[in-house]
């Protein structure tokens, strides 16, 4: 009888090599501790594989080829977290022709499109800590995992896993605004960041089959496991050049392009792999509320964090799509402004994770009935999504352009890698 499964086309991509498209996870290699090689892998069957030498390197070249999946997603996403607004917090308005300083200290994740002044330099800082929670609508604690690999006798084992994942990331961002003129803003911003991950195996079931198909064991208990993985370092840096095409007394509308360089470790989840550029039209107008809309769209290269047929020239572009912020900015008092924003990140055509079931049906053979594996299990697939996010913080003035925020984004729909409200602290002056 034939082999009728859906990992078939689950496993199809898998070589019996070590290597995960461009990406080489195996034993020895570079990249086998970098955390996208930790993500979930048979962490029960691979703690002694490195012992189990030609069969364990296969075993590792089949988890991690399973794995890519999550790879893609959480990478497409992990390198386009928001970043703190580059705007200046106290900015001059005209009133019929006469400069007067205005307190609105702007939003804090969104942009606003007033310039900061020829010759003005704004240093800004701040920290945020991103907990994941969810990818695709699915647990990060309740995900299935299934995989399968060839002994050197011929024999193929099929293993599915119960995967916990606890993944956070402590970001801290430095920026550097500069007048050129009084129209022309250049910033660079450069976060930091620092991730840990957390996988636990359980659950950890196996089924024996022999090269004619025919069912020899199972279902088999695998021992539970635990692994941590850490990194820290630059992420990606961003310039920004923002023009301002029209200047009211009150109203301002710019238009600004952000350019992301790939300087993070992507194999590390620091970065993205990918030069990345984003367009955008912002417009802001003073007032005791200040309405501010900023709408764009990302454009990102090729990575090789976005690698779906795991080949040599396979990598595709990393997704992006539509971005929007729009919000308003209440100056509550002189010196402390309340700032809330509707945030928007639109991935186009881009890797998510389904959850299935894989079937193999074995053969009959003499004594030994036909039988029928059913082990659940998790798929890449291509799909269009937004995440949109609610913004809510405080900007505080205590002394000339010295200005304090703190701030929590909300997310608010259930699309792609979903995060615990994340808080962000911040100070800026402006020179």
């Amino acid at each position: 009888m034939k082999r009728y499964s859906l990992f078939v086309l689950l496993f199809a991509m898998i070589s019996t090599s070590a290597a995960m498209g461009q990406i080489n996870c195996g034993i020895g290699s570079p990249n086998a501790n970098k955390l996208v090689c930790e993500f979930p892998i048979a962490l029960g069957t691979l703690q002694d594989a490195s012992a189990l030498g030609s069969a364990g390197q296969a075993t590792i070249a089949s988890a991690q080829a399973t794995a890519q999946p999550l790879n893609n997603a959480v990478a497409a996403q992990v390198s386009q977290l928001p970043l703190p607004s580059a705007s200046a917090g106290v900015v001059v308005l005209y009133k019929n022709g006469v400069p007067v300083t205005y307190n609105n200290l702007g939003p804090i994740l969104a942009d606003r499109a007033q310039t900061i002044g020829k010759g003005k330099i704004f240093l800004g800082g701040a920290a945020s800590q991103f907990v994941f929670t969810k990818i695709d609508g699915v647990n990060f604690s309740a995900l299935q995992w299934g995989f399968s690999r060839t002994a050197s006798n011929s024999t193929v084992v099929y293993t599915g896993e119960s995967i916990g994942e606890n993944m956070r990331i402590n970001q801290y961002l430095g920026v550097l605004t500069y007048g050129v003129t009084n129209r022309l803003d250049l910033s660079a911003m450069l976060p930091f960041e620092r991730i840990s991950i957390g996988s636990s195996a359980g659950n950890v079931t196996s089924y024996m089959v022999d090269a004619n198909n025919v069912f020899l064991a199972g279902p088999i208990a695998g021992a539970s496991s635990y692994t941590v993985g850490r990194a820290s370092g630059i992420s990606d840096l961003v310039i920004n050049a923002k023009f301002s095409v029209y200047k009211g007394d009150r109203a301002t509308v710019s238009m600004a392009l952000n350019t992301r360089f790939p300087t993070g470790d992507d194999l590390n989840l620091l970065g993205s792999g990918s030069y990345g550029f984003n367009p955008y039209v912002v417009y802001s107008y003073l007032a005791k509320v200040s309405p501010h809309l900023k709408v764009g769209y990302q454009w990102n290269t090729k990575t090789e964090l976005n690698n779906p047929t795991q080949t040599s020239g396979g990598n595709m572009n990393l997704p992006g799509g539509v971005l929007y912020d729009i919000g308003a900015d209440w100056s509550a008092t002189r010196k402390l402004t309340y700032a809330a924003d509707l945030l928007g990140s639109q991935f186009v055509n881009a890797p998510i994770l389904e959850e299935t079931t894989s079937t193999v049906v074995t053969a009959a053979s003499g004594s030994t009935p036909s039988q029928t594996i059913t082990i659940p299990t998790s798929v890449r697939s291509v799909s269009s999504y937004s995440i949109n996010s609610l913004s809510a913080g405080l900007k505080f003035n205590p002394t000339h352009g010295f200005v304090m925020s703190c701030n929590v984004l909300f997310q608010v729909n259930n699309s792609g890698l979903r995060t615990r409200p994340t808080p962000t602290i911040g100070a800026s002056y402006k020179f």
